[in-house]
């Protein structure tokens, strides 16, 4: 038969067993923190022995009167004895702690399981990645009070990392999709930043989107 034990500490965990006079031939323990679960098995297999109906007890009839009208008074042959459990099956061979194969704990998935790979998401890291990254150059622009274009590689790192977070992961195409939107942020701040395109500035957008492609996509 198979029992279903609830620990105290929440942990919900099944296994099959043959008991032996109605109580457990083994030991069980929570398999999450350890508490020996046997007396609450044990109240288990009581509670269920209460619900399992017993054959009836059978009466004896009467001896036939032989001729002549005489009775010969035979004692009743003795009823069938009912088995003690309707449902037991053969005792286990030697009493011991349970396996663990045969625990099996009744458990959603762990918190700590990684979560798939979505490319939705690391989209949106890609782009928030690219808008923060151009919000801090800018910003280091006005409170610096000069320009220089290598700080465009901070775009790139940002937009990549943030794909790679929220994705929970790396691909080629989001690897193009970060560099796209690094490649948008930096055009758009250096157009800001300096009205035209110069050697300096085309040679910073290459390495910005460069950074951006590479951190998302390995």
């Amino acid at each position: 038969m198979e029992l279903k034990v609830a620990c105290d500490c929440g942990q919900k965990y099944k296994f099959d067993v043959d008991p032996v006079e109605g109580r457990m031939p083994f030991a069980v323990n929570c398999p999450t923190c350890g508490v020996d679960g046997t007396p609450a098995a044990n109240q288990l297999l009581a509670q269920h022995v209460a619900l399992v109906p017993t054959a009836p007890l059978t009466v004896a009839e009467p001896a036939p009167a032989a001729a002549g009208g005489l009775r010969i008074n035979r004692p009743a042959p003795a009823a069938a004895a009912p088995p003690l459990f309707a449902n037991s099956a053969a005792p286990a061979p030697l009493p011991g702690v349970a396996p663990l194969s045969a625990i099996k704990p009744l458990t959603r998935a762990s918190a700590g399981a990684p979560k798939e790979f979505s490319m939705g998401r690391g989209a949106l890291g890609a782009f928030l990645g690219s808008v923060v990254g151009g919000a801090l150059v800018l910003g280091f622009f006005y409170w610096a009070g000069f320009r220089f274009p290598l700080t465009g590689t901070i775009i790139g790192v940002l937009s990549g990392l943030g794909a790679r977070m929220l994705a929970r992961g790396t691909d080629n195409v989001l690897g193009a999709i970060s560099g796209a939107f690094a490649l948008a942020s930096v055009v758009g701040v250096f157009l800001f930043m300096y009205g035209d395109f110069f050697l300096m500035g085309i040679f910073s957008i290459v390495i910005c989107v460069s950074f951006a492609y590479r951190i998302a996509s390995s």
